[in-house]
């Protein structure tokens, strides 16, 4: 158990060479963000980059706020452990001043990261600040300046939060130097006493000692590390026993739960089904009370039906008489009725029949009435035509003299028409007020009838009533009948309800039986609910180490991605160098082929004034013509070598085009001196040097960058 804290807090240091290197990546792409930015002209995404920045460094800060958490527990392990061993104890192991000294240094390693995270906490809180007054500066952004103070006050929180937790931390920290101070000073104090107890022995050399102490600290620490590895090993199979633990108790705790929750069920149905016997029992009891009030009711309702049946016998036989008294009356009021609704009959179907004439002589002189109109119409066309034919006055006139006349006439006929008519609507008026009256006295009859029939009919009421007495007499003996059965059904509900309280007997048992059973099981649950807590406790701090590697894994693949764009940004940047040695190699080849063109030059002007200073002259004194210039004849040399040159100078290219034809080519140039070839084909193998160092560059580069895409996860 000592050596198993170590390794944990090795894998905590690495995380924290982790997370120091994700420090300084993020200030690294910060700086890239802010690059980049540069060449973005808005407020608003300047503002979001440098937000977007703040909240990876929070984040940043949240997670080494953690892995510090976690480096903090294994250094409280292992300072806890320092404790409890004794001074003799620490004399006896040479191990427990190693241990000491590993407490001392991860301490003040805690304390230094700290004070580092506080630092870099302030830093934090400055930019935020500074970025409120930027933010407070430019108002002109709208609605989007509010989000992003939402953000800015958000991490503000988040940092003050750290910023306590992190004052706990650097709390935390001083005490651990404070009690290993005191320790390692006593450790110091009995080791020195050792040591001059030794040298006053003076048996051993210092030399000697020193390195069997070195060999045997090499040992100890390669024993400490199998042993480590062994405990992770053991740990590993422990946690998977424990999580096959732990599932089989989930099982048993699920079926004891199951087991538990049919007992409940049994139980509650055993008291529903005591509760519905108490209820039906209490029920039949009502029913039978209601069937002996009935069965009373039914004896007295038939003793007042009785006494009935005799006042209706007695009246019965006056009724008899007097209906045979009114019979004879109604025969004659019958065929006086008969007689009065014949007559009415026939003078009503004569009205009729003259109304049906009058309408008939209405619609005829409608008809006319509606002819003689049309031709009144036509004829008073006809008179407007005739106003402008002037021989025609006189034929028209007549016309329309006859017309009205014809007029006239009709007018008069349905004058006599409508008297008729209105005295034929007077008739049948009379005659409906007749009828009514005849009606009214009709209903008045039938009355009377229905009266005299109804005394009639007290015979047949009798019968009746002698058929509802014979009925309850029926109903009475079914009534004692239902009694005698309820009686017996009481009997029976009586015997059911002992029966019923027997079973209830019987459940109480089993109830007694499963409330046991359950504190049995409430028990195991308790056992199984520490045992699985204490379980939960171990999974919690393994998940935790396991997000810690997670996250550094994660963390590893940023790093990955953030080298791979490094990559990319190098190979266009050795990219653009290839393009400016090539142009450097074109600017060099021009200098090159100046000089040499100079170089001619001057080995003219030597060979010339080698020759003699002195002009040729001729016969006749005088200069001879055919001799030139040397500056002159230099001149024109230096054309045709600047021709030469450029003539070399596309051979050259040619050849860095195509390598094969560096042999074929090469007769040119010897037309030039020996140093001036050496110095082109110089030129032209750095040239070509060059630019294949270039193309390796690149292809490793991008060979590199395609390994990193393909490791990297998608």
């Amino acid at each position: 158990m000592d050596a198993d804290p170590v390794s944990d807090v090795s894998v905590s240091v690495d995380d924290m060479d982790t997370n120091c290197s994700e420090l300084g990546s993020c200030k690294v792409d910060s700086l890239v963000g802010a690059m980049f930015s540069g060449e973005i002209n808005g407020e608003l995404g300047r503002a979001g980059e440098v937000l977007t920045r703040i909240e990876l460094d929070v984040a940043c800060t949240s997670e080494k706020f953690y892995n510090l958490n976690i480096l903090m527990m294994h250094v409280a392990m292992e300072e806890s452990e320092f404790e409890v061993l004794d001074l003799e104890r620490c004399q006896k192991m040479p191990s427990s001043f190693e241990k000491g000294l590993e407490c001392d240094i991860l301490s003040g390693f805690l304390d230094s990261e700290v004070k580092e995270l506080d630092d870099f906490i302030t830093t934090l809180q400055k930019e935020i600040e500074e970025s409120h007054k930027w933010i407070s500066l430019s108002q002109n952004l709208g609605t989007s300046v509010l989000e992003l103070e939402e953000k800015l006050s958000d991490s503000e929180k988040t940092l003050e939060q750290l910023r306590e937790q992190v004052f706990e931390l650097q709390a935390q920290s001083s005490t651990f130097q404070k009690t290993l101070s005191c320790f390692l000073g006593q450790e110091r104090r009995v080791r020195e006493m050792g040591a001059g107890f030794l040298e006053n022995g003076g048996s051993l050399n210092v030399e000697t000692k020193t390195k069997i102490q070195t060999a045997e600290q090499h040992k100890h620490f390669l024993r400490m590390l199998e042993k480590s590895l062994a405990r992770e090993l053991d740990l590993e199979k422990q946690l998977s026993e424990t999580k096959q633990i732990d599932e089989d108790m989930k099982l048993r705790l699920q079926s004891a739960e199951q087991e538990a929750f049919c007992l409940e069920e049994e139980v509650f149905d055993a008291w529903k089904r005591l509760f519905e016997a108490d209820n039906s029992a209490e029920v039949l009891l009502g029913i039978s009370r209601d069937l002996l009030g009935r069965f009373q009711v039914t004896q007295f309702n038939t003793n007042g039906l009785i006494q009935r049946e005799a006042e209706v016998r007695s009246k019965l036989e006056d009724t008899t008489k007097q209906l045979k008294a009114k019979e004879s009356a109604l025969l004659e009021l019958e065929v006086s009725r008969k007689e009065l609704s014949d007559s009415l009959s026939a003078e009503v179907d004569g009205l009729r029949a003259c109304l049906k004439e009058v309408q008939d002589k209405l619609n005829l002189a409608k008809s006319e009435n509606s002819i003689l109109q049309d031709k009144v119409s036509s004829l008073e066309r006809q008179v407007e035509e005739s106003e402008t034919a002037k021989g025609s006055k006189d034929g028209s006139q007549e016309e329309t003299n006859v017309a009205v006349h014809r007029t006239l006439e009709t007018d008069i006929l349905i004058e006599d028409l409508k008297h008729k008519l209105s005295e034929a609507e007077s008739r049948v008026e009379n005659a409906e007020t007749n009828y009514k009256s005849l009606e009214v006295t009709n209903k008045e009859l039938n009355e009377e009838l229905v009266f005299i029939k109804g005394n009639c009919l007290t015979a047949e009421k009798a019968e009746a009533l002698e058929r509802q007495l014979k009925e309850s007499d029926i109903l009475l003996q079914h009534a004692i009948a239902s009694a005698d059965a309820s009686e017996e059904k009481q009997a029976m509900f009586y015997a059911a309800i002992k029966d019923m309280e027997n079973i209830i007997e019987d459940l109480k048992l089993k109830v007694a039986k499963a409330e046991s059973r359950a504190d049995s099981a409430e028990e195991k649950c308790i056992i199984l609910s520490e045992s699985n807590a204490e379980l939960n406790d171990e999974l919690i701090f393994l998940r935790g180490r396991m997000q810690g590697l997670e996250g550094s894994l994660h963390h590893a693949e940023e790093s990955k991605l953030a080298t791979a764009k490094n990559i990319g940004i190098r190979t266009k940047v050795i990219a653009n160098l290839v393009m400016q040695l090539a142009i450097e190699r074109e600017r060099l080849h021009k200098q090159l082929t100046s000089l040499a063109i100079e170089n001619k030059i001057l080995v003219v002007k030597l060979q010339q004034t080698s020759k003699g200073s002195t002009v040729p002259r001729n016969h006749g004194g005088q200069e001879d013509p055919a001799f030139e210039f040397p500056v002159a004849a230099s001149a024109r040399e230096c054309k045709e070598i600047e021709n030469e040159s450029l003539a070399t100078s596309t051979l050259v290219d040619d050849k860095s085009k195509d390598p094969s034809a560096v042999g074929t080519q090469a007769e040119p140039g010897e037309v030039t001196s020996q140093l001036e070839t050496v110095r082109r084909v110089d030129a032209g193998s750095l040239n070509y040097k060059h630019v294949l160092f270039a193309g390796l560059i690149a292809l490793i580069a991008s060979a590199a960058y395609m390994f990193l895409q393909q490791n990297s996860p998608s």
